[in-house]
């Protein structure tokens, strides 16, 4: 045979490992297996370096075609598929509370990450049955730091056409975190003040929160994070206008994690659209298990009782007895400040005598405890099986809070766990 016909002969064995046409027939396999030899006697009386190179890519396919891999039922490799993409990438396997973000993106490099990507590379068969799987193109994590400096409009259509593969239906997993740039205005005349202030969102960062709000009732876990209030107030009027168009009642039927991490008091001059959210994820959240959030204070309307974990920047009540009590089966607590207040309907400490010995609670961490963390936050609280306390504090603090927190422990009569050989009570400056 000449070079075309040995292409010919590539060309084709090449098709049909990429359609993964195997034998299915013990006549198919016996003519597979023939084929083969004639290959091997044919590279063995070869003596053209290029039909030599011609005939070990036919031969490899060939012996392709034989591989266990090729026979595994469609389901048992889309299980496979979901384990590869899923796995970390140190090889552990993932705690219960770690989601797999399964493709990732960072705008200032332009690249989409993930291992699905290396699995639709592989051939046709692979890439048809990983975009007929819509979980693998379900859970995304994008990051737009402040030093970008191209526009990236191309990188969100490409994200678009992604979470097309999603499907219409199913829980997804989305975590955006945007840096916003910093303009900065200095006065050389008295007061010298120097004043900071953030760059709105420009045209691809708007896409990205309007894209990621489209899949709202799809939520699984969703986390916001931005170092600018004008964008933060930017994100939560994009989410308000997407709720406008769901129904009340199921708007997040799949969301379980929540962190939105940064925020704003929920007070009178609060915007609208930061009520209307918050009022939505207060009743419209019936999986909720893990929230984090900037502020939360006990006159807030927020359905609590099925969360396992709580993350706050601040806090606003009488003590954390009344936050406590509306979260019977909170595990894992973290605050940072504490702000005395008054709690709705309880007139005087005495209410919390029958009610504040919390059973769930193995973990608190108190981050940064200082002057804005006031006393009292512990009054009537008994926290038996606490397990594990991390606390960091400032040099300028009441030492009287410090206190507080050594009398919580020692009335809850709990048993710290030893980490490293030393108790998991760290104090930090």
């Amino acid at each position: 045979m000449n070079t075309t016909m040995y292409q010919m002969k590539y060309e084709a064995c090449l098709a049909k490992t990429r359609i993964n046409d195997v034998p299915l027939s013990s006549q198919e396999l016996s003519e597979l297996q023939e084929d083969i030899s004639a290959t091997r006697h044919e590279l063995q009386c070869c003596d053209d370096d290029g039909i030599e190179a011609l005939l070990v890519k036919t031969l490899d396919f060939q012996e392709s075609l034989l591989s266990p891999i090729r026979k595994l039922p469609s389901e048992m490799l889309e299980a496979i598929f979901h384990f590869v993409v899923a796995l970390p990438e140190s090889g552990a396997p993932r705690s219960d509370a770690d989601v797999p973000f399964e493709i990732s993106l960072s705008l200032n490099d332009k690249k989409f990450v993930g291992r699905v990507f290396a699995l639709i590379w592989v051939c046709s068969w692979w890439r048809r049955l990983a975009l007929a799987q819509t979980a693998l193109w379900s859970s995304i994590a994008v990051v737009d730091n402040s030093q970008r400096i191209h526009d990236a409009r191309e990188q969100l259509e490409l994200l678009k056409c992604i979470l097309r593969r999603s499907g219409t239906s199913g829980p997804m997993d989305f975590r955006l975190h945007i840096s916003s740039r910093l303009t900065v205005t200095r006065h050389d005349t008295l007061p010298f003040l120097t004043i900071f202030s953030s760059v709105p969102f420009d045209h691809t960062q708007n896409g990205l929160v309007e894209t990621f709000t489209r899949y709202a009732s799809r939520w699984r876990s969703f986390t916001f994070l931005t170092n600018s209030r004008t964008n933060s107030e930017t994100f939560y009027e994009v989410l308000a206008t997407q709720l406008a168009t769901l129904n009340p009642s199921t708007q997040f039927p799949f969301l379980e994690k929540l962190e939105l991490g940064s925020g704003f008091s929920l007070d009178d001059e609060s915007p609208l659209a930061i009520k209307t959210v918050r009022t939505a994820f207060s009743s419209s959240c019936p999986r909720l298990r893990s929230l984090g959030i900037y502020s939360l204070a006990s006159s807030d309307p927020m359905d609590l009782k099925s969360l396992t974990v709580l993350e706050l920047h601040n806090y606003s009540g009488r003590s954390f007895a009344y936050l406590l009590n509306h979260c019977p089966l909170l595990k894992s607590f973290t605050v940072r400040f504490f702000y005395r207040g008054k709690d709705p309907n309880l007139d005087s400490d005495t209410a919390y005598i029958n009610s504040s010995r919390h059973t769930s609670l193995r973990i608190l961490r108190i981050k940064g405890m200082g002057e804005e963390f006031a006393s009292g936050a512990w009054d009537l609280i008994y926290l038996p099986n606490l397990e594990e306390v991390i606390v960091s504090f400032w040099l300028r603090m009441d030492g009287d809070v410090l206190n507080e927190l050594g009398e919580l422990l020692t009335r809850s009569n709990c048993t710290l766990r030893k980490r490293s050989g030393k108790f998991s009570l760290w104090y930090s400056v």
